[in-house]
C-alpha cells in the first residue's frame, strides 16, 4: 500500500470515528455471510465461465475456496448514510492464498457517493453479460484500491435531461513490470428521458495508467502538473516510443451508447460499447469494434413465469484501426511501456476473452469475434443461470494465430434455497475447442447468510 493511499484510509478513519456519537443513535444494519466451494475438472484447469468474471477469487487451477463477508450500513438520517464492507478469500493454487475481496468505506447522500478502498462494481443483467456493462472493467480481477467519487443517481438538468459522472484515483499495487503504477479514471454521461417508456444514454469513460517506476526507463512523471496532462490525455513532449509520443501514460476508454424501453411487460436494454486506446479509436477509426448487446428483464410485479432475464451479445475486436499506418494495430490491453498491460495480478481487468501469454507481459490474443447468450430463471426455491459463448480467436496483428481458433464455452448454475439454513449452488462447465482437449468441470457451494 502506497503512502498516499494510507493517507486516504487515515482520513476516512477519522471521519468514521468523528461520526460514532451519531451512529449509535441511528439505524444500524449488519449483513454477513460465509461460503465454501469445491471444484473438480477433467483437465488441470477449471472451465472458462466457472473462473472468469469472478472478481479474481481463484485461479483456474484452484480446488476450492472459502469466503467470508460482512457489510455494516449506518443511516445517519434520511439523506446521509455510511457503509463499511469487508470480504475475504482463502483458496489454494494461488500465490497469495488469503486475500481481501472487498474492503471499503462508502459515504452516500442524495447527490453523490464517495468510496475509499476496494469495492466491486454492481452486477449488471444478473451476471449474464460478458463484460458486466463495462468493456474495460468486467469483474475479471480483484477490485483495485482507490478513492472514487461519483453521482449517487443521475442529476436532473431539466425534466428530461440528466447527467451522470464519476472520477477516481486507484493504485495498481500488485507485482507488475512498472512498479507503483497509478490509475486515473473518470466518466461523464448524458441521459435523455424521451418519455416515460423511452430513454437514451450516451457516455464516455477514460482510464489512464501513469507514474510508477520502470526497470527500463526509470521513474515516470508523477507531479500535479503531470496529473493534469494525464487528465487531458495530452501528448508527452519527450517520448521516444509510440506510446510515449501518443500521450503521457497508457490511455484507454470506451464510448457507451444505451437505449432503454420500458413497456408494461418489462425492461428492454440495447447497448453498444466502443473501445479506444489512442486518437484513431476516439475518432472511430476502429469501428465496428466493441460489444453490441440486448437484455430483457420481465416486469416481476405482473409476471410469474419461469424466465427472469435474457441477454444476447456480439463482441468484435478484429478491426483495431487496421493493420497498417501509425494509427493502426491498436493492440487492445497491451502497452510497450506499461508492459503488464491492462491486467491486475495477472488477470485481465476487462473483456475476459482477451488473454496474455505465460509471461504476463504480452497480450497473445486480442483479435476475436464472439456470440454470447445468457439466461436466468427461477421457480419457487430454485434459481438457474446459464451462459453460452462461441468465440473465434485470431491472436494479434503482430503475432496472428496460424489458424483461427474456435472455442465453445458453456456454463450452468442451479441454486436451491434452504431459507434460514442457507443456499446450495451447483456449478457445471464445459469448454470445447480447437487446439485443446474438451474440459468438463463441476463445483458445489454452500453459503450461509446471517
Amino acid at each position: 500500500m502506497s503512502m498516499n493511499f494510507k493517507k486516504y484510509y487515515i482520513l476516512f478513519l477519522l471521519i468514521f470515528i468523528a461520526t460514532q456519537t451519531q451512529l449509535f443513535s441511528q439505524d444500524l444494519e449488519i449483513n454477513s455471510s460465509v461460503s465454501a466451494t469445491g471444484y473438480l475438472s477433467s483437465e488441470d484447469a477449471i472451465p472458462f465461465w466457472m473462473v472468469s468474471n469472478q472478481n479474481g477469487a481463484f485461479s483456474s487451477e484452484s480446488n476450492g475456496i472459502f469466503e467470508a463477508e460482512s457489510i455494516l450500513s449506518y443511516k445517519l438520517n434520511d439523506k446521509h448514510s455510511i457503509e463499511v464492507g469487508g470480504s475475504f478469500f482463502l483458496r489454494d493454487e494461488i500465490e497469495d492464498e488469503f486475500q481481501r475481496n472487498e474492503l471499503y468505506v462508502q459515504y452516500s447522500n442524495k447527490y453523490l457517493k464517495a468510496t475509499i478502498g476496494s469495492k466491486n462494481a454492481d452486477v449488471f443483467a444478473k451476471g449474464l453479460s460478458v463484460v458486466n456493462s463495462n468493456f474495460l472493467m468486467s469483474g475479471n480481477s480483484r477490485a483495485l484500491p482507490g478513492l472514487l467519487i461519483e453521482s449517487n443517481s443521475p442529476t436532473k438538468l431539466t425534466n428530461s435531461l440528466s447527467i451522470d459522472w464519476g472520477i477516481a484515483h486507484y493504485e495498481m499495487n500488485d507485482d507488475r513490470f512498472v512498479e507503483d503504477t497509478k490509475l486515473h479514471y473518470k466518466h461523464f454521461g448524458l441521459i435523455w428521458d424521451v418519455n416515460i417508456r423511452n430513454s437514451i444514454k450516451g457516455e464516455i469513460a477514460h482510464y489512464a495508467q501513469w507514474g510508477g517506476t520502470s526497470p527500463e526507463l526509470g521513474d515516470f512523471p508523477s507531479s500535479g502538473s503531470d496529473f493534469f496532462d494525464v487528465f487531458l490525455a495530452k501528448r508527452a513532449n519527450d517520448g521516444t516510443t509510440s506510446e510515449q509520443r501518443n500521450a503521457l501514460g497508457n490511455h484507454l476508454g470506451i464510448y457507451n451508447l444505451e437505449y432503454t424501453y420500458n413497456p408494461s411487460s418489462g425492461k428492454f436494454v440495447f447497448y453498444h460499447q466502443h473501445p479506444f486506446e489512442d486518437g484513431s479509436g476516439t475518432r472511430l477509426a476502429n469501428f465496428h469494434d466493441g460489444i453490441w448487446g440486448f437484455y430483457f428483464e420481465p416486469n416481476f410485479e405482473n409476471y410469474t413465469n419461469f424466465i427472469t432475464g435474457v441477454l444476447f451479445e456480439f463482441v468484435d475486436t478484429t478491426n483495431q484501426s487496421g493493420n497498417t499506418g501509425f494509427s493502426g494495430r491498436d493492440n487492445y490491453f497491451n502497452s510497450g511501456v506499461y508492459k503488464s498491460g491492462w491486467s491486475y495480478e495477472n488477470n485481465i481487468i476487462g473483456l475476459p476473452f482477451i488473454f496474455q501469454d505465460e509471461s504476463g507481459l504480452l497480450i497473445s490474443n486480442n483479435r476475436l469475434r464472439a456470440l454470447h447468450m445468457g439466461v436466468s430463471a427461477s421457480h419457487k426455491k430454485w434459481a438457474f443461470k446459464t451462459k453460452i459463448s462461441f468465440v473465434e480467436n485470431s491472436g494479434t496483428y503482430v503475432v496472428p494465430f496460424p489458424k483461427k481458433q474456435k472455442v465453445f464455452y458453456n456454463y450452468f448454475q442451479a441454486q436451491y434455497s434452504l431459507q434460514k439454513l442457507g443456499k446450495i449452488t451447483m456449478h457445471l462447465g464445459m469448454d470445447m475447442g480447437e487446439g485443446f482437449s474438451d474440459n468438463y468441470g463441476a463445483g458445489l457451494q454452500y453459503k450461509y447468510s446471517f
